[in-house]
């Protein structure tokens, strides 16, 4: 089993990708679906798991129609290697995101999360997870544990996501710029605070 392969597939689950047990046999299936303009970071996405994973990766690409003007692109990739993934992020057959996912992850996974649902606005770096409270939680307690001072934003009890201070998100982009794919730097660029 490859510790590098199941750190991307951890990594890419933080965000949009997703693990389901497929078929009469109950196999893992990872499915990651980007719009077509991404195209170009979902083949880096597998690129990166093929290096990492000990011999060939089962995988398929499709089209899913949209009723805007670019579809979507779905990747779906098959490997036995994802039952330890599996294990670790759906532990009850529920995505749940606990500390030792997080440790794993490290700093590629926050780099695939602000990928995935991170941006500037203004001067600060939000990331609207789309997770439950308690996910939020963890992903902000390993941050501010490595030195991403961040807090939660919230509103009427509920939880959207992770928001970081000034300081913190120069510290941020400085840190994941090396690893993020040059077409996902868009991400770096400042949107206006809506007031």
């Amino acid at each position: 089993m490859s510790a590098q392969f199941v750190q991307r597939v951890l990594s890419y689950c933080l965000g949009v990708g997703q693990i389901n047990l497929l078929g009469h046999r109950s196999r893992p299936w990872l499915q990651i679906v980007r719009p077509e303009t991404e195209k170009v970071y979902l083949n880096h996405q597998l690129k990166q798991m093929r290096l990492a994973h000990a011999g060939p990766l089962e995988y398929v690409w499709d089209v899913l129609p949209t009723d805007g003007f670019y579809d979507k692109k779905r990747l779906r990739v098959r490997s036995d290697e994802l039952y330890r993934a599996y294990e670790l992020m759906y532990p009850r057959d529920k995505k749940i995101i606990t500390p030792q996912v997080m440790s794993i992850c490290g700093i590629y996974g926050l780099t695939a999360l602000w990928s995935d649902r991170g941006r500037v606005v203004g001067r600060l770096g939000k990331i609207r997870t789309r997770l439950s409270t308690e996910d939020n939680h963890v992903i902000a307690g390993w941050c501010n544990d490595n030195g991403f001072s961040c807090s939660l934003i919230s509103r009427e009890d509920k939880c959207f996501g992770i928001q970081f201070d000034r300081d913190s998100t120069q510290n941020l982009i400085a840190s994941i710029r090396p690893h993020i794919h040059k077409t996902m730097r868009k991400t770096f660029t400042r949107v206006p605070a809506v007031t």
